[in-house]
């Protein structure tokens, strides 16, 4: 059994039914609902005395909201238990109705509907009949652009405008326009007559941008839709001139949405309104002329704009919200064209929605704030990819922590809307393939190994091959965590502070990589070109540094008179040939780029990783020999020629042995110590992970693939590359006779 209850309060019918709306009882429902649907505009459904709805149920609060939308009205659903709501969220209906807490609030809802007018009227004029139907709507500003960088479609929604589609990091030339967006879908409509218009439809709206030179754009809520009372054609001139006489004694910002209902030839338009109010402020904000692309059409109004030509419109537009109706219509497969508006010709049974906004302001301030400390701006790619990776934030502080060679990092603070300041971030910007296996790496090969290593990848953004990675950079303490780079010990800490605190890193926090090798064949030679991941460019600038050609297999050291093999000769020729040689080892979990800027500590001497964009299985000597190469290389103290002289005679002997546990001499100077002592240290982690492996090949294969390439960093002196060219030759000697 089920008791309806129907009362009227304030004008508002509710009606509360008590009990299971089953199919049984879905009839006495129907047959009271029925008569408030015909003839009120709004309806209270008071659901909190039922515990069940069935699908007849459901349909008929379907056809009575569909109903009253026809009429401008609504339907009010109130009290609703969770284990209801959860039938029409399955069914797709919970965002269709409109829900409240309980009848008092839907009634208070209702009222100010009322308040504001929001009643349909009709009205006559020019022949014509039209009736208008009111929505609820937020007082949102329309939003001028002027030079804005890229812009998301979701942040432009229905938009008018000058500009490109945003493809790639760079305008294309030639390609500017008029442009129109309705949010998931844009046209555009080229200068140059000799450009065919075109239009796209993004899969995900926010993830696609345009470049905005100046535009005028709204949100996607509506205040109202027009249509003929009868059945009929008119044109777009006539139709404009009934639409401006609505509040035309409070001067408004208005665009259109026209749907043209005309068998042989359906179109959506989307057009601004030009009027005096319009012009004049948009001259005051500074847009450049653009009345060519106004069709005029009643005295003193025009419209700027654009249409897209339709195969089809079958969607009765009485049942449909504005959004619904372009994202069922505006689709691939029917999209016909993109046109200019013709004012002349005739519209059948068109429906207009109307989007109006009472103040005109500036699209950055409701765009998120970036500011770069050191930097007046960011390229327009990136600062689109921080909106979209920080979109719970309105302003992001941008501090440059380091340039790497492919890769650049931020440090971030970023607020949320109400000013609070959010958990500092790192930001790093590389290209697609870089962020993307970096992501994939650190959840594949960090998280689950690095106990205390508390970097968590907190989001992704790709735009065409320009990627950016959001990192968490809270240190295991919380946010009042101090980080800092090893780089900042290294330089600062004296050798004897260093070696236990590179103890714990290498053969403590790190062991779970480092300690569980695994044995099997290695390609060192493959594994270890520099040509295969950041240097591929290593030949080209060997030869505008130094005039060493990689096709000349010797070159003699000016410092030394030595004759060494050449080797960018080596890399070219030799690592070619030797490419699949394989031999047995030991592997492990590695980062593969572990410079001292990619390893942070607080002050308790917890490890923060990150950048593991080459993290990965390999030889497991990899990361010890890369330290050795920075000690070696960008910290040699090398000034001048007669620096360079010494070091050369020093790496000579350092670098004359055999076997990976075997010590060179001692004849290094004191302002090496550091350099040396922790080098011997690298060279006795890779000695103890390698299961004690004396053979020094692969260690000097992963020194190489870092020492080869400095002479690409453009941070480092002259002589510093020249030296770091030098000690390859040596290593590439060395290699050769343990071969």
């Amino acid at each position: 059994m089920i008791t309806i209850r129907i009362q009227t309060e304030q004008s508002v019918p509710c009606i509360t039914p008590e009990g299971r709306l089953d199919t049984v009882n879905s009839s006495a429902f129907d047959e009271a609902v029925r008569p408030f649907a015909d003839n009120e505009l709004y309806l209270i459904i008071d659901f909190s005395q039922c515990n069940y709805l069935s699908s007849t149920g459901i349909r008929i609060l379907l056809g009575t909201f569909k109903k009253l939308k026809a009429k401008g009205g609504s339907l009010f659903i109130s009290g609703m238990s969770a284990e209801v709501f959860n039938v029409l969220e399955m069914a797709g209906l919970h965002s269709v109705f409109c829900f409240s807490e309980n009848v008092e609030v839907a009634r208070e809802k209702i009222n100010r509907l009322r308040q504001k007018g929001c009643i349909g009227s009709e009205w006559e004029t020019g022949g014509y009949q039209f009736h208008f139907s009111p929505t609820e709507k937020e007082n949102e500003p329309a939003l001028f652009w002027l030079s804005q960088g890229i812009a998301g479609y979701n942040e432009l929604g229905f938009s008018v405008g000058i500009g490109s589609p945003a493809e790639s990091s760079e305008e294309e030339t030639g390609a500017e326009g008029l442009f129109i967006t309705t949010g998931n879908c844009a046209g555009f409509i080229p200068n140059d007559a000799s450009q065919p218009a075109d239009f796209r439809i993004p899969h995900k709206p926010e993830q696609a941008g345009i470049w905005v030179k100046q535009a005028v754009s709204f949100k996607q809520s509506t205040s109202g839709r027009i249509h003929l009372a009868k059945p009929g054609s008119i044109s777009l001139n006539q139709l404009t001139d009934a639409i401006c006489r609505i509040d035309n004694d409070q001067p408004k910002i208005r665009a259109l949405a026209i749907a043209d209902f005309n068998d042989n030839r359906p179109s959506i338009s989307l057009c601004l309104v030009v009027d005096d109010f319009l012009t004049k402020n948009l001259k005051e904000k500074g847009f450049q002329e653009f009345s060519a692309l106004i069709k005029a059409t009643t005295e003193g109004i025009g419209l700027w704009g654009a249409r897209f030509e339709l195969d089809k419109i079958a969607i009765p537009p009485n049942i449909q919200t504005l959004p619904n109706l372009l994202k069922e219509v505006l689709t691939l497969d029917n999209i016909l064209d993109v046109k200019h508006l013709e004012t002349s010709e005739l519209l059948v049974n068109p429906t207009v929605w109307i989007v109006s906004a009472e103040n005109l302001e500036d699209a950055s301030l409701h765009r998120i704030a970036i500011e770069v400390s050191g930097e007046s701006s960011l390229e327009p790619v990136r600062s689109f990819l921080i909106r979209r990776l920080y979109t719970d934030s309105i302003r992001v502080e941008l501090k440059k922590l380091h340039g790497g060679y492919s890769a650049q990092t931020f440090q971030v603070n970023s607020y949320d809307r109400d000013g609070r300041k959010l958990r500092p971030t790192v930001l790093k910007f590389a290209n697609r393939a870089m962020i993307t296996r970096e992501a994939d790496r650190c959840q594949k090969y960090s998280l689950p190994y690095i106990l205390n290593n508390s970097a968590m990848v907190l989001g992704t953004e790709f735009f065409g091959d320009n990627g950016a990675l959001r990192y968490n950079f809270v240190g295991i303490g919380g946010e009042q965590t101090q980080l800092k780079w090893l780089t900042h010990y290294f330089e600062n800490w004296s050798t004897e502070q260093l070696e236990p605190l590179f103890d714990k890193i290498f053969m403590q926090i790190l062991n779970p990589w480092y300690g569980q090798p695994v044995h099997e064949a290695i390609h060192p030679f493959r594994d270890h070109d520099p040509t295969f991941t950041f240097f591929p460019h290593i030949y080209d600038t060997a030869f505008s540094l130094f005039s060493i050609s990689s096709d000349e297999e010797f070159f003699t050291i000016e410092e030394t008179g030595q004759k060494l093999v050449n080797p960018y000769w080596f890399l070219k020729h030799e690592y070619k040939r030797r490419r699949e040689t394989a031999i047995n080892y030991h592997t492990s979990i590695c980062h593969g780029d572990l410079n001292m800027q990619n390893i942070l500590l607080d002050q308790n001497m917890n490890v923060y990783l990150i950048d593991f964009s080459e993290t990965r299985p390999r030889s497991i000597v990899t990361d010890f020999a890369r330290l050795e190469a920075i000690f070696m290389t960008e910290y040699a103290p090398l000034e001048n020629e007669e620096d360079l002289k010494k070091m050369v005679q020093f790496a000579t002997r350092f670098y004359d042995i055999n076997q990976l546990d075997h010590l060179p001499e001692n004849n290094y100077q004191d302002i090496l110590n550091k350099n040396v002592a922790l080098s011997l240290k690298m060279r006795e982690y890779a000695f103890k992970s390698s299961g004690e492996n004396t053979c020094i090949e692969p260690y000097y294969l992963a020194l190489l693939e870092w020492t080869l390439p400095v002479i690409c960093y453009s941070q480092l002196p002259l002589v510093k590359k020249r030296y770091a060219m030098i000690l390859s030759a040596l290593l590439c000697e060395k290699i050769r006779k343990l071969s």
